[in-house]
């Protein structure tokens, strides 16, 4: 086990786990708008607001970074974890605005599908980075990364078969497919998000431990 005489920034955590805790109220409430479908642009002024909230913790954290000469882990690995975690909540906002803009009449079940998936990445995200704060529990952080990984692939699985689909009833509306491929690709970019932060976080318990 490594030790330093120097004591670390231990809050960056804290400012860690208020990002994770903005994710989880976004992604409960993305999931809700999806399920119920209604007062969609209220919905997605609730949604803007938390983005508003990530980016001001993000910035904290950029700036402390600036300011701090000891950090608990690579001063890369910090900047990296906070843009990655700041690009998840991005998605989830700006997918929740096509859907309000676009006049979608209902969701699909894939969306749907889609956007619980979004929740669990980001349940399975806010276990692993309070799992972070001393690295004592590396396999259980890595156990969360791997369920990540697999939702990932099950999200990539919808995605690719209700894309095909869009296109295998015949020319159709060709308004509505155009919408339903790009909200079907913000969707499946945000999961992809997810996994990318799930990367970060690997890389840092491999480093730490």
């Amino acid at each position: 086990m490594r030790f330093s005489l120097i004591p670390r920034e231990m809050r960056f955590f804290d400012m860690f786990d208020e990002a994770a805790a903005v994710l989880m109220r976004a992604a409960d409430k993305f999931l809700d708008m999806l399920t119920n479908f209604d007062n969609l642009s209220a919905r997605g002024v609730e949604l803007k607001k938390e983005e508003d909230a990530c980016d001001r913790i993000i910035e904290r954290i950029i700036k402390a970074l600036d300011r701090s000469f000891i950090t608990p882990f690579d001063r890369e690995d910090i900047h990296t974890l906070a843009t990655s975690l700041d690009d998840i909540m991005d998605n989830m906002e700006e997918t929740s605005h096509r859907f309000a803009v676009f006049r979608i009449e209902k969701p699909t079940p894939a969306a749907v599908e889609l956007g619980r998936i979004v929740r669990e990445c980001c349940v399975h995200l806010d276990q692993a980075l309070r799992l972070c704060r001393n690295l004592k529990k590396p396999e259980e952080i890595q156990a969360h990364l791997l369920e990540i990984g697999k939702l990932e692939n099950l999200a990539d699985r919808v995605y690719r078969e209700n894309d095909a689909a869009l296109f295998s009833n015949g020319p159709g509306d060709i308004l509505m497919l155009i919408k339903w491929r790009e909200l079907y690709a913000w969707l499946e970019e945000t999961v992809d998000a997810c996994k990318d932060v799930a990367q970060v976080i690997s890389e840092i318990v491999i480093k730490g431990t």
